[in-house]
């Protein structure tokens, strides 16, 4: 009788999931495989595709441009997924603190993340211009610099220029994520941690950090997928350029797959870094459970 029951209710569920796993292998899936396919092939746009085997691997894998690009999309994901997340808490503690006008405060910092993302990559371009933008008019005018920086097309300076820009959109995510997680904690762990004689850094490590790090570990892996794989962003400011000094692999993709019209090779460029993704989440994914 329990057997039989166990064995209906396994039943239900496998039916109630069935209709996603299908939508999601039908969006997700198929597309997903003729991808993987056509990154063997010398696919192009309004051309039969014929397989070719791994020469498109080769190829990427021989280029120094491809290289760079890879080393500007680790610099561009882990300067801003740290930096996000050391912002993201330090405002977080400080916003959870009762101070006057506390409300005001959280609705500004939550702009950056509600605005629309070509908005602000545009309006940002704009206080970049070497020409006439305001942060180059401040500078002058504060006497920090003599000559305009180039902030766009300086090869050492670009790739900063569109991470401060990324560093200050997802900020608010990371705050107000951690802030959820913060509000969440007994206030008694801490009245126990005064108690024992524990002062303000050892609360936050022996309190503060346990309780909230599984908010941490979630947020920090939705943000570094969301990191890796920016376009808007790179694309409307810098384009990638110059010389592909800013450009990262969703942009190098798009230049491949449009503007070089070879698909295939672009779709060997955004296949190639699967196995990085991969180990990503599952990294993050042990750490969660870990947490657990």
């Amino acid at each position: 009788m329990i057997q039989s029951k166990r064995k209906s209710e396994l039943v239900l569920g496998y039916t109630s999931v069935a209709p996603i796993i299908i939508i999601i292998f039908v969006v997700i899936g198929i597309p997903f495989v003729n991808a993987l396919y056509l990154s063997f092939t010398d696919k192009t746009v309004g051309a039969q595709a014929h397989f070719i085997g791994l020469d498109n691997y080769r190829e990427i894998f021989s280029d120094p441009v491809y290289w760079k690009v890879l080393k500007n999309t680790f610099v561009y994901f882990i300067t801003d997924v740290f930096f996000k997340l050391i912002i993201g808490m330090t405002f977080a503690l400080t916003v959870n603190q009762p101070f006057f006008g506390r409300s005001v405060v959280r609705v500004l910092f939550l702009v950056p993340w509600a605005i629309s993302g070509m908005v602000a990559a545009l309006t940002w371009k704009w206080m970049y211009n070497d020409t006439y933008g305001i942060i180059n008019r401040l500078l002058l005018d504060a006497g920090i610099v003599d000559v305009p920086v180039a902030w766009l097309s300086g090869p050492n300076i670009a790739l900063v220029s569109v991470i401060i820009v990324n560093i200050w959109r997802g900020v608010p995510f990371f705050l107000f994520s951690i802030l959820g997680g913060l509000q969440t904690i007994d206030k008694q762990l801490y009245e126990a941690a005064k108690i024992d004689g524990a002062g303000t850094i050892r609360q936050f490590i022996s309190v503060t950090l346990p309780s909230i790090s599984p908010v941490i570990v979630i947020t920090t892996m939705l943000s570094s997928i969301w990191t890796f794989n920016d376009f808007e962003n790179i694309f409307l400011i810098t384009g990638g350029g110059p010389l592909y000094n800013s450009a990262v692999i969703s942009v190098y993709t798009y230049e491949v797959a449009f503007l070089q019209n070879n698909m295939g090779k672009s779709l060997s460029v955004a296949g190639s870094i699967i196995p990085i993704l991969l180990a990503l989440m599952f990294f993050m994914t042990r750490k969660l459970n870990k947490e657990d």
